[in-house]
């Protein structure tokens, strides 16, 4: 009784086990489709850079296909659906770095362009193939890799531009998929007000400077002119003692001559008066010397 409940339940985890995985894979499958739900429209025949309805251009993947007709619906993929036809291997990454890391290359020729292209999907070689360029172009894919959405490449100094990329696949098996991409050009706002602001601040800096070195100009004039004005009234005295005064009609040496004059007059009158003073004060110390004398000689 064990052994065929224990088969029984077997059968039934086996049987639960492949519908989840059964129901997962359906899952899977129906994520896929949404995600190439997006429907878009040629705008134009052809198949070299030719514009579609979402704002996306697009050159050829698929060498010797038929191409777009106007109104011909594609539906949006990423790019690994870039592949090339002979080794299977994923090229979108190499188109992107093309578009991008080779800006100037990549706009300059269309058809040129078309064909570069063509080399990493369909190794084409035709004569407009630039060997230089494709190894280039190889050599930086190895070591970087290009987002779908959102890459940014400076143009010049005012101006930078961003990079989307999809690829856009035909429901025909025997008309061309196309690699489209989409530019948006803006201006460099962020750098030109940090020039602007680093500019002013060594505008500042270069004043402040200035001012310094003026004000410490100013400071040295107004020393200097201390200086001078101290030097000026030194010579000034000097002048004077050296010149004689106006209309005198004397010499240096004869205003010199006078003031020892005036001061050898001077101290020999200050002589007479001390000299009397001395001369009375002994007369009168002899008269009172006299007196008790005098009066002494009385008594005896």
């Amino acid at each position: 009784m064990k052994k065929p409940l224990i088969t029984i339940l077997m059968i039934i985890f086996a049987i639960t086990t492949c519908m989840n995985f059964v129901s997962a894979e359906n899952e899977t499958n129906i994520f896929k489709i949404s995600e190439s739900e997006e429907e878009v429209l040629a705008r134009e025949d052809g198949h070299v850079n030719i514009t579609f309805d979402n704002g996306y251009n697009g050159y050829c993947i698929n060498y010797g296909e038929h191409e777009a007709k106007t109104g011909q619906e594609y539906s949006v993929q990423d790019t690994t659906y870039a592949t090339n036809k002979n080794s299977g291997e994923s090229v979108g990454n190499y188109l992107k770095v093309y578009f991008v890391d080779y800006y100037d290359d990549a706009m300059r020729n269309d058809i040129v362009t078309q064909h570069t292209i063509w080399h990493f999907t369909d190794d084409f070689n035709g004569w407009r193939i630039d060997p230089i360029l494709i190894e280039n172009i190889k050599s930086t894919a190895s070591t970087k890799t290009i987002p779908d959405n959102g890459a940014v490449r400076q143009i010049n100094n005012t101006t930078e531009a961003v990079f989307d990329f999809q690829v856009l696949s035909s429901d025909k098996s025997d008309h061309q998929n196309f690699f489209a991409y989409k530019i948006t050009y803006r201006d460099i706002v962020r750098e030109i007000i940090g020039n602007a602001t680093s500019s002013n601040s060594t505008a500042s800096e270069n004043q402040n400077i200035t001012n310094a070195t003026e004000n410490t100009t100013s400071t040295d004039k107004h020393e200097n002119n201390a200086s001078s004005i101290e030097n000026t009234t030194s010579k000034e005295e000097q002048k004077n003692i050296a010149e004689p005064a106006e209309g005198s009609g004397k010499t240096a040496a004869d205003n010199a001559q006078k003031v020892s004059k005036e001061n050898n007059t001077k101290s020999i009158s200050l002589s007479k008066q001390v000299t009397g003073k001395r001369t009375l004060g002994i007369i009168l110390l002899l008269i009172a010397l006299v007196t008790i004398a005098a009066i002494n000689v009385r008594r005896d």
